[in-house]
């Protein structure tokens, strides 16, 4: 299972310095340091970090993003190691979820399982969704499956989880499936896909929140 762009990508990595990699270093540990900082470290003034940083971003070597501290959120996080027919199949699970806003990693393997992904659920009932309800593991194509489930890493300390993924206006998840139509969700043992109106969660924002009702007629 190949990226778009990967050979491409390989290049521009080759083309990173020691002082990139300082630089780089130096963001990961804290994300708000200061180019000036960065500068005085590097021994660079801040407009050359500037500009290192600008073509770092800009030939997406490099993302300059915000973790969440899944810890503090009370999440739980599933490992789910899958074996599908081909890698065909692995591709168009890669395609049909790479959306979803539980999803952290998702990562082609050797082994025992040829894809391993990594989601994050707020409770045990959602947990139970996604393991067997919503899962990638109901696909066509996958020939067996094995989860491991805990509380928030170890390390890394803060996640990337986007927790307003925005609304999709419907009851419709991104891969697919109608949360609103969903028995478990109807019996209240599940919280729904975060990115639907349906959503009841606490771990995400609510897809709705903040927009004005409209304003009923005084006729």
């Amino acid at each position: 299972m190949t990226q778009r762009g990967e050979t491409k990508l390989d290049d521009r990595t080759k083309k990173m310095d020691d002082k990139d990699k300082k630089l780089i270093s130096i963001l990961q540990k804290n994300g708000r340091t200061s180019l000036s900082e960065i500068g005085k470290e590097l021994e660079m003034s801040h407009v050359a970090v500037s500009k290192r940083l600008d073509r770092l971003v800009q030939s997406e070597i490099v993302q300059v993003t915000a973790g969440v501290n899944a810890k503090h959120l009370d999440a739980k996080v599933l490992f789910m190691g899958l074996e599908t027919e081909n890698m065909e199949i692995a591709e168009q699970i890669q395609e049909k979820y790479m959306d979803c806003p539980r999803l952290l990693m998702f990562a082609p393997v050797t082994g025992r399982y040829n894809v391993f992904a990594v989601m994050v659920a707020e409770d045990t009932w959602s947990l139970e969704s996604i393991i067997g309800t919503c899962s990638m593991r109901t696909e066509p194509g996958v020939r067996r499956s094995e989860s491991w489930f805990g509380n928030a890493p170890i390390e890394p300390k803060f996640l990337q989880i986007n927790l307003a993924p925005g609304t999709l206006g419907s009851s419709v998840s991104p891969c697919g499936r109608d949360c609103g139509a969903c028995k478990r969700y109807m019996a209240e043992k599940c919280v729904g896909c975060p990115p639907t109106e349906v959503y009841r969660g606490k771990l995400w924002a609510t897809p709705n929140e903040g927009k004005k009702k409209p304003r009923k007629s005084k006729g």
